[in-house]
């Protein structure tokens, strides 16, 4: 058992470095990662370098076809709208719920607010923000399967964030006053106008990546 443990611990060290080089870029979209590539870089088995790989095409930062090398992932136009479609039917239905019972996570405060101290930073510094306003809302619900499922979203949504933010596409005080006022619908039970807000604000976003990545 302590052997399996210690061969876990690995994987995840590899998953852990492998997702930062992706999201700072040292990793561009496109960039091949073959099994004994990584296990010679980080120095481990090649059956520990095939589970961190297969990890992360599972959680789609990375993309592999049947008998290819895995590589980092392109994110397409049609690609951005479909991540953003399934979390505004993940995301309304929660907010919508959520103000039924006038419930405001003080998860997504504390997030929004510290996304409100970060106005005037770089861009990518709300990120970690960001994903926490919105988890929030979903893992307020108390449901272990429905913030299992959006969990699974989790890496490309940062993806996706990533290249907002990176391209400067939304500005950090116009998100911030969005999420302030979905959280105040919330609070009056406005549950319609609520879901609403959420939908828009999603929707803002993916349009605008999606005509970002269509130009690139």
């Amino acid at each position: 058992m302590a052997a399996r443990l210690g061969v876990v611990s690995v994987v995840q060290v590899v998953i852990r470095s492998l997702r930062a080089r992706i999201f700072s870029g040292e990793l561009a979209p496109g960039t091949p990662l073959a099994e004994v590539d990584v296990a010679a870089q980080y120095e481990v088995a090649r059956p520990t370098a095939k589970a961190a790989l297969e990890n992360l095409v599972a959680s789609g930062l990375l993309t592999r076809n049947a008998h290819q090398t895995a590589r980092v992932t392109l994110l397409s136009a049609r690609d951005a709208l479909d991540i953003y479609r399934t979390r505004a039917i993940i995301e309304a239905e929660a907010v919508r719920l959520l103000a039924t019972q006038r419930e405001v996570p003080s998860e997504a405060r504390e997030a929004n607010a510290e996304i409100t101290e970060l106005v005037g930073a770089s861009p990518i510094d709300i990120i970690d923000p960001d994903i926490r306003f919105h988890a929030a809302l979903v893992q307020a619900l108390g449901s272990r399967r429905t913030s299992a499922i959006y969990a699974q979203l989790t890496d490309e949504i940062r993806l996706c964030m990533t290249h907002v933010q990176d391209a400067t596409l939304l500005s950090t005080k116009d998100i911030a006053a969005e999420h302030a006022r979905l959280l105040q619908l919330i609070s009056e039970g406005e549950a319609a106008a609520a879901a609403k807000v959420l939908e828009e604000h999603l929707r803002t976003a993916s349009n605008k990546l999606a005509e970002h990545l269509e130009s690139l």
